[in-house]
């Protein structure tokens, strides 16, 4: 684990593709699934999981596409049911650079790397933006390519602390 930052009581991690999964904690299944899709040092696309593959994951599931050309904003594919419970809204669809939601130049730094050095990230901390700090989560984002190289989309999930 690679400690990078912290910053408004939140954490941040970076890590190599190919680190143990024991180091990812709750997030250890969905890594091992991640890790588990390379093939010949490719990345994952998001065309190689099935909805199966998730079993136990639904609804905590975040997946996001990469504006053409960007590597510091996207749209959210799918924003699970648990991510609504949650924050009470649903971003499926939208744009991040477009939200008022918690996001600032620290995401978009960690998204920077997702796409352009192929980090595995990992964010936790309070829920501030909406005054409800006594809530905690943890976000991991996995990079995923079309084309085993060119990072376009990101496979993500969402851990509420107890």
């Amino acid at each position: 684990m690679t400690f990078w930052k912290e910053a408004q009581g939140w954490t941040y991690h970076v890590y190599e593709v190919d680190t143990p999964v024991k180091e990812f904690g709750v997030f250890e299944p969905l890594v091992e699934l991640w890790q588990s899709k390379f093939q010949d040092l490719l990345l994952p696309a998001w065309k190689d999981f099935s909805f199966e593959d998730f079993d136990g994951w639904y609804g905590r599931l975040r997946v996001g596409d990469f504006m053409p050309g960007r590597t510091d904003d996207f749209v959210y594919r799918l924003w699970g049911g648990k991510s609504v419970d949650l924050y009470g809204v649903d971003l499926t669809g939208k744009r991040m650079s477009e939200l008022d939601f918690g996001f600032d130049e620290d995401d978009k730094n960690l998204l920077t790397m997702l796409a352009t050095e192929k980090k595995i990230t990992l964010a936790s901390g309070p829920v501030f933006w909406q005054e409800r700090e006594h809530l905690r989560v943890q976000i991991i984002k996995m990079p995923l390519s079309d084309d085993g190289l060119v990072v376009d989309k990101f496979l993500g999930a969402l851990h509420r602390e107890s």
